[in-house]
């Protein structure tokens, strides 16, 4: 266990930063609006007037006699409170606290109410300011108990005058309600010594009803029980062993006869023998065996029994009547049979009858006994349950004997008069007029929203990554994929499309000579991260094959904008510096071919679909580029769809051809989950490589399109990771300006 916990890898905190920069829009839009509504809360709301009040509860002489704890005389001091806030929610009370502070005549508080109030047909005037500040003061009057019998009337309001002349309008009429309330308090205990003294006689009719009941069920069990008692359970436990003795040897018997039977007679020959009447003697025989064990079971209890010989009697007239019947039925139903074979059938059913007796006579034996030691177990269980059950009776009749003794004496009288008077309340401070509003608190407000801001845009940037399906670094498709990654690239500005797109041209300038993106022939530096990371990617790629490169490779994705074609160009370039020999690059992405966009090259009518057409090779198609080892093949257009252009034969073909040309040709191939493109290169090529973006390719994705690739042919070389700047920034501390790399000196290897 404390291995297992020494070994846990700890939290990296840097890669739950980077988490939080790459989706710090799911951070900022949450962190923004609870700032905003934290902002709008402390500016915007009303200010708010707190006026306090403080109240002593004096407690009466404690109540002496029995009912002293049952009526109730006194409450602790959270009760009352718990009393004082209900009645502070009352419709009355808040209505007497109104006109007793003459609310209704202010002219500040009628203006203020008449303007937010909501009116209603038929109402006047007074009763909407009325319903208006009855509604008002339900939500801004609380009670709290403080130390001992001290209690706190706070009244919150947004003038701060006013709030001062409610508080001590409802502390004053606190202290005048206070003997109203104790006597509706004392009418409620009375009913609830009705509602007890009915409880509990119902509840001593509910323990009698449920004795009667357990003595009438047990005095069934015991009118019906077991012919096994404990005079004679060692003589049915003998018979119970003596009956599975025999029918273990009636077992041998009928498998033996039946391994007799095994190449003389068919499988259903046994069943042709029955009849309803050998059906009939069947049933007997059981029956006459089960009355033989209740027979021999009372032997032993009521002495000898007389009757023994006549039941193995009638066992023995019912087999040789079983016997004969058998026999004239294998007469009739298998005439065919010789006779030796049809009283081995006889003999076989009457061992199956015999067996089926002796199980009959087992079982009732078994049931017995069982049923004995089952009323031996629960005896104990029995007596304790009467007990328990007469107990409950006795204890619910002195409750409620006792509590109709109480309730007829003269102690109740004396209770509810003391109970009268429950206590007084003085005042220990009076209304406090507030100075300043407790309401909002601005600073605590905001700080508030920024951290609420911050838990819920951070949480959302976690829970989002957590359910976030995609594939995110190397050793993660190296366990679900099963395949070596060759190269991670990183997200670096030589990739970055966005900076060179088209500029208007000028006017007469020629077309095309202006504006256009160089490509990655121009862009992909040498001695630059991403340079390196492919050639890094080159030295990996022939140590897959023992140094040996494949002459002919497929590159290839799951789905579209994983960046397989800037991939394909990136190792086509790299490969043609390192080899020193001639590299061909194909677009053989018929249906939307753009290898020519990233080498920063002019689209072309004329290419490999006409190869695949023509199926003649026509150098004249094939492009050369800036690069001297790299030349360019691009995919051409032609009327014919490419499903039928790209088959198993025209592929092999063009391989076969490319390959006698060039040392090496690397095919930018169609992603191999939406067309089978791939699938069909992959059988002709030696290699095929297949790129992940990482933080997009889905799990699933990437997993079923390499396992289909591979199914096509098993040349699955390696993974290569695209973007992987985008999960892994900085990817191995690569920076601009480290190694003494800057963008001018990166740009000026070419």
């Amino acid at each position: 266990m404390s291995n297992n916990a020494g070994n846990a890898p700890p939290i990296d905190v840097r890669e739950i930063f980077r988490v939080i920069l790459r989706r710090k829009w799911l951070l900022v839009i949450p962190w923004a609006a609870a700032v905003a509504a934290g902002l709008a809360g402390a500016f915007l709301l009303k200010p708010i007037y707190v006026s306090e009040v403080k109240l002593l509860l004096e407690r009466p002489a404690t109540l002496t006699g029995r009912l002293s704890e049952a009526v109730g005389s006194q409450r602790n001091s959270d009760a009352q409170a718990d009393v004082m806030r209900e009645q502070a929610k009352s419709s009355l009370f808040l209505s007497n606290v109104i006109t007793a502070t003459n609310l209704l005549n202010d002219p500040r508080t009628r203006a203020w109410a008449l303007k937010n109030a909501r009116r209603q047909p038929g109402m006047s005037e007074d009763e909407v300011v009325e319903r208006f500040l009855i509604e008002f003061l339900r939500t801004g009057v609380m009670i709290k108990r403080s130390r001992g019998d001290v209690f706190q009337i706070t009244v919150e309001d947004y003038d701060r005058h006013r709030a001062r002349l409610l508080a001590e309008g409802i502390a004053n009429h606190f202290v005048a309600s206070s003997k109203e309330r104790e006597l509706e308090a004392v009418q409620r205990t009375h009913e609830f010594s009705l509602e007890q003294q009915k409880l509990y006689k119902r509840q001593l009719e509910e323990s009698e009803a449920k004795l009667e009941a357990f003595r009438r069920n047990l005095l069934t069990m015991n009118v019906v029980g077991s012919s096994v008692g404990l005079a004679n359970i060692g003589r049915a436990k003998s018979l119970l062993d003596q009956a599975q003795f025999e029918a273990e040897d009636l077992r041998q018997r009928v498998a033996t006869l039946r391994g007799q039977l095994a190449g003389t007679t068919r499988e259903n020959d046994a069943k042709q023998l029955d009849s309803p009447q050998v059906n009939s003697l069947a049933a007997s025989i059981a029956t006459l065996e089960r009355q033989l064990a209740s027979a021999q079971v009372g032997e032993t209890a009521t002495g000898p029994a007389d009757n023994l010989g006549s039941f193995r009697l009638g066992i023995v007239r019912k087999h040789a009547e079983l016997e004969v019947e058998l026999g004239v039925n294998a007469a009739r139903a298998l005439p065919m049979l010789p006779q030796s074979a049809r009283d081995a059938l006889v003999a076989y059913r009457l061992a199956q009858a015999d067996l089926a007796g002796v199980e009959a006579r087992r079982q009732w034996l078994a049931a017995q006994v069982a049923s004995y030691e089952r009323s031996v177990v629960m005896t104990p269980n029995t007596d304790a349950e009467l007990q328990r059950l007469t107990q409950q009776v006795e204890s619910d009749r002195q409750l409620y004997v006792s509590f109709l003794n109480q309730s007829s004496s003269a102690q109740i009288a004396e209770a509810f008069q003391q109970a009268s008077v429950s206590g007084r309340f003085d005042f220990i401070e009076h209304a406090s007029l507030p100075l300043s509003p407790s309401k909002p608190n601005r600073p605590i407000l905001i700080m508030l929203a920024l951290l609420a801001g911050c838990v819920i845009g951070v949480g959302t940037v976690l829970l989002v990554e957590h359910h976030d399906q995609s594939v995110k670094n190397a050793d993660e498709v190296e366990s679900l994929l099963g395949l070596p990654v060759i190269g991670m690239v990183p997200r670096v500005p030589e990739l970055d499309r966005s900076r060179h797109r088209r500029r208007p041209q000028p006017a007469g300038a020629v077309p095309g000579a202006a504006g256009r993106d160089h490509g990655l022939l121009h862009r992909l530096k040498v001695e630059s991260p991403l340079g390196l990371e492919f050639r890094r990617s080159y030295l990996k790629l022939a140590k897959t094959r023992g140094r040996q490169l494949p002459r002919s490779l497929v590159v290839t994705s799951a789905t579209r904008a994983e960046g397989k074609t800037t991939t394909t160009a990136c190792l086509a370039i790299t490969l043609a510096r390192e080899l020193r020999q001639k590299v061909l690059l194909v677009d053989f992405d018929l249906r939307s071919p753009a290898m020519h966009r990233a080498l920063g090259l002019p689209s072309s009518s004329w290419g490999l679909a006409q190869m695949l057409h023509q199926r003649h090779f026509d150098e004249r198609f094939v492009r050369a580029t800036v690069l001297p080892h790299l030349e360019f093949l691009p995919a051409g257009k032609s009327e014919r769809p490419a499903s039928e252009l790209i088959d198993t034969e025209a592929v092999e073909w063009f391989v076969k051809e490319a390959t006698g040309r060039y040392p090496m040709v690397i095919i930018d191939s169609a992603p191999n989950l939406a067309v089978p493109d791939s699938l069909i290169l992959g059988r002709a090529v030696e290699g095929v490589l297949y790129v992940i973006k990482a933080g997009s390719t889905v799990r699933k994705a990437a997993e079923y399109g390499v396992r289909v690739q591979r199914e096509a042919r098993d040349n699955v070389l390696g993974v290569l990771i695209n973007d992987s700047g985008e999960v892994l920034p900085h990817y191995y501390g690569y920076r601009y300006n480290y190694y003494g790399y800057s963008d001018e000196a990166a740009g000026a290897d070419t």
